[in-house]
């Protein structure tokens, strides 16, 4: 856990690098940003090495999740197939075939509910594990601005400039909200 805080509080610093060269832009280039290419891609190259694992494993619980509708629906193409051929096969006996048609609205009736069951879950976790994330990344943004706020204190200066750069990050903005 502790190296996961220290990857946040290093993509914070990385993000506040990436900031400043908003600072630092030549007066010449007005609503432009000036950063060298070596600069922006040193820093976004080490914000993917810091990214938590619990993105890569929610992004892999969706293609799993993707991978299984595709299969469900697959099988479901194949269930409608087979029960219509199964179906053609017997219309010349009238109860086979009234028995066919139910078994196939059946088969079909649970291939859909497990696929809507099985997105309903990945749904679920993906949701449970980004908040747990939207939790972790809060109370370490709270820390990072308490640790401002006291040494804003400390070097005897205003509290106006953290809460100026809490403003300029509204948690709207956050993936997911």
């Amino acid at each position: 856990m502790p190296e996961q805080r220290d990857s946040v509080t290093e993509i914070e610093r990385l993000i506040d690098e990436l900031e400043s060269f908003a600072e630092k832009s030549p007066w010449y280039l007005p609503n432009k940003v000036a950063i060298r290419d070596e600069d922006f891609f040193r820093i976004t190259q080490r914000v993917r090495e810091l990214m938590p694992t619990e993105l890569s494993e929610a992004r892999q619980m969706l293609d799993q999740r993707d991978a299984i509708l595709r299969n469900a629906q697959e099988e479901h193409r194949r269930i409608i197939e087979s029960a219509e051929k199964r179906l053609e096969d017997l219309t010349s006996q009238e109860r086979v075939v009234i028995a066919s048609r139910q078994e196939a609205e059946r088969i079909i009736a649970k291939a859909r509910q497990d696929a809507e069951q099985l997105q309903q879950d990945a749904l679920k976790y993906t949701a449970d594990l980004l908040a747990d994330m939207e939790q972790e990344f809060t109370q370490t943004l709270a820390q990072i601005r308490k640790g401002r706020e006291f040494l804003s204190q400390q070097l005897g200066q205003a509290v106006a400039p953290v809460e100026a750069s809490a403003a300029a990050v509204p948690a709207e903005s956050a993936p997911g909200g």
